[in-house]
């Protein structure tokens, strides 16, 4: 690549995330938020229109000059990421807009919850979102994420304790596309998917907490998401927490780690054990009886999240992130969400680090969000790697030609 088109590409990256960021835009704005030229960013945007990353606005009169101006947005109408999202006990897939907005979902419950047919429900789901999209040509890449150890750089899922699996090429089982196929664990994605789009879209480093049937933590740090050497990093399960519990015993023999005390599967495990909910009744049954007034669930609840105060306490002192992002089933319960800060205030070095701890911002649909962001982040980086020659209908130019060859 010619040190030309690496400046094209950068620049084109950099105008594409301000637009992501800040929302509709003038010419002369962008110019400002990216220290490009006028003369740079007038052929930046007329590429970026021409293949349908953006769109032009009606004209606004007034402002700072009291000239028409044009502002420009990105265009929503296109192209589409999928995601895919492979839980304990359903697959979610959906569309994303270049604006990082959802406009489809699919949950399928999984019907043989073996290996095979849990990859065979997901290759039909993303054949079904293509089709959604209005064909491959529109679709600019597939995310794939899932709980436990995840090596993105292989495609692999190393470790699933939870749907029993070992070493899953996860590319291959779900592949073959005609366009990138990104694979993460759950966590990294929603960490990124925060970064972008949530709570922590204007912080530079940022730690993503999850405590739903599977733990784990997502590390921003600096900007940059962190895999770790063995693609580890954020593995927390066996965090100990100190806490004097008699509960199951961890395969690494302690009683005391995260994922024994405070999962979703834990718990419910423990108010199955008490009597406290039905033996096959699921977690959102132990929230309901708990708002009902049942002083026994309300308290396993909020002792649940009085521990993950103790974990986002750890992770504060250890990380000092800029914020602390809380996501899973821990917040089907906020109003225990005062005793979790109470208690990591009580276990921080700095107590007052406890008031960077924050929920999701990421709503509805952030399991889709969540998986969609590996490739919207990879796009973001690089989006005229990613765009096809051009789109349906439009002519090539040397830009375009540039991009092919690249």
């Amino acid at each position: 690549m010619s040190g030309l088109e690496s400046l094209r590409r950068r620049n084109t990256a950099q105008v594409a995330r301000a637009l992501l960021h800040h929302g509709a835009c003038g010419r002369a704005e962008i110019a400002r938020m990216t220290g490009l030229s006028a003369t740079s960013l007038t052929k930046i945007t007329a590429y970026m229109i021409r293949m349908r990353m953006i769109r032009e606005l009606s004209v606004v009169t007034g402002g700072e000059t009291g000239r028409p101006r044009v502002p420009v947005a990105l265009d929503t109408s296109h192209y589409r990421f999928i995601g895919l999202h492979i839980g304990l006990r359903r697959t979610t897939g959906g569309l994303l807009d270049l604006a990082g907005d959802v406009v489809v979902e699919h949950a399928v419950t999984h019907r043989r919850p073996t290996r095979s047919g849990i990859l065979a429900e997901a290759r039909d789901l993303r054949a079904e979102l293509q089709a959604a999209a209005g064909g491959a040509d529109r679709v600019l890449g597939t995310g794939i994420v899932t709980g436990g150890r995840v090596d993105p750089a292989r495609g692999v899922v190393v470790e699933h304790p939870l749907l029993g699996w070992r070493d899953v090429p996860l590319v291959t089982e779900v592949g073959p596309a005609g366009h990138p196929v990104l694979v993460d664990s759950s966590v990294r994605g929603l960490a990124l998917a925060e970064t972008y789009l949530g709570a922590a879209r204007d912080t530079g480093s940022s730690v993503f907490l999850f405590i739903g049937n599977i733990v784990g933590a997502g590390l921003m740090i600096d900007g940059r998401l962190r895999n770790g050497r063995d693609a580890a990093a954020g593995t927390i399960d066996h965090l100990p927490l100190g806490a004097d519990e008699s509960g199951e015993r961890c395969r690494c023999g302690r009683h005391d780690c995260l994922a024994t005390l405070a999962s979703d599967v834990a718990v419910l495990a423990k108010a199955r054990s008490a009597g406290l909910v039905q033996p096959h009744a699921s977690f959102e049954s132990l929230v309901k009886k708990s708002r009902s007034g049942d002083p026994a669930a309300a308290g396993l609840l909020r002792t649940r999240a009085e521990l993950a105060g103790v974990t986002a306490a750890t992770l504060l002192d250890l990380l000092d992130p800029d914020l602390l992002v809380l996501g899973g089933g821990l917040l089907q319960t906020p109003e225990h969400l005062g005793a979790l800060r109470s208690a990591a205030a009580r276990r921080l070095t700095r107590p007052d680090a406890a008031d960077r701890i924050v929920p999701t911002g990421l709503g509805e649909g952030s399991l889709v969000r969540g998986s969609a962001s590996l490739v919207l982040h990879a796009f973001f980086t690089d989006p005229v790697g990613m765009l096809p020659a051009q789109p349906a209908g439009v002519a090539s130019d040397g830009y375009g030609r540039a991009r092919g060859s690249a």
